[in-house]
């Protein structure tokens, strides 16, 4: 009986498991995870934070000068003609102005030109839609 205590023992011992470090948790790849994962962390709210500002426009004290465009020939008489409008260069801080262009109207939607919006921080270009014809269209024209 003694003996198979002590032999008992023995595997026990060799089998026991002791508390080890995990290589993974000292290794210098863990270490380079977790650095990595902040990283990244940051640099998707950096560009998060660029993209929404590229979204939003700017205001100025006053509307730029307007250039007249050629209106190219109509493509048909189903073509109706938009006009440009400005958007927003978020580089130069500027309105750039886009011309206008023939589209075929959509179903059950009329098209409202953009305006300029006068607000206490300035004016901005609130721009053109498709609206449902359902709706009551404000009328901001030029």
């Amino acid at each position: 009986m003694r003996g198979n205590r002590s032999l008992q023992k023995v595997v026990v011992e060799a089998i026991k498991c002791e508390p080890v470090m995990n290589a993974a948790e000292t290794s210098v790849d863990s270490k380079f995870g977790k650095y990595l994962k902040k990283f990244i962390l940051l640099a998707s709210l950096v560009g998060i934070g660029l993209f929404l500002n590229s979204c939003m426009s700017g205001y100025v004290a006053t509307e730029p000068a307007y250039t007249v465009y050629a209106r190219p020939a109509q493509p048909s008489n189903l073509h109706i003609w938009i006009d440009g409008d400005w958007g927003w260069n978020s580089q130069s801080h500027m309105y750039v102005q886009r011309p206008g262009y023939w589209e075929q109207p959509r179903q059950g939607k009329t098209y409202v030109s953009g305006y300029w919006q006068t607000t206490p921080r300035g004016k901005s270009w609130s721009k053109g839609h498709w609206q449902s014809t359902g709706r009551q269209t404000k009328n901001h024209g030029r």
